[in-house]
């Protein structure tokens, strides 16, 4: 005997969650994209579909790359882990909004360096959210 399994789909959430992050750090560049101007403090984040969680719910891996630059153009770690701090908890102390279900610590803050030599802090949440 098999158990029906509903079809399910994903829903975006990098829309949600950028919407609020505007809204609480209005002095920094949100986007899912990198800002081609070098902004002084930006966050780039990317929402990664992982495993059912249960039937009609799943995870999703969120990555954030979070950037404080200084006047000369390099990074700022201390702001960047500063700042990824406070990003992580905003989202994590938020009642989620729907169709978030909770949003937790996955790792992170941690140092890297992009492609320019810019040090820059990663950080990883991981969501669950209900599926449609």
């Amino acid at each position: 005997m098999s158990v029906f399994q509903p079809p399910t789909r994903t829903p975006r959430l990098e829309r949600i969650l950028l919407n609020l992050l505007r809204e609480r750090f209005p002095d920094v560049v949100f986007g899912t994209l990198r800002s081609r101007n070098n902004s002084e403090s930006e966050c780039v984040i990317v929402a990664e579909p992982q495993q059912k969680a249960t039937p009609i719910s799943q995870y999703v891996r969120v990555r954030c790359s979070i950037w404080v630059r200084r006047d000369d153009g390099t990074g700022e770690l201390a702001a960047s882990h500063e700042l990824a701090s406070s990003i992580e908890l905003y989202l994590t102390g938020l009642w989620p909004p729907i169709p978030i279900i909770s949003i937790e610590h996955d790792s992170g803050p941690v140092r890297m360096t992009d492609e320019n030599g810019c040090i820059y802090s990663y950080l990883i949440l991981l969501l669950q959210t209900n599926t449609v």
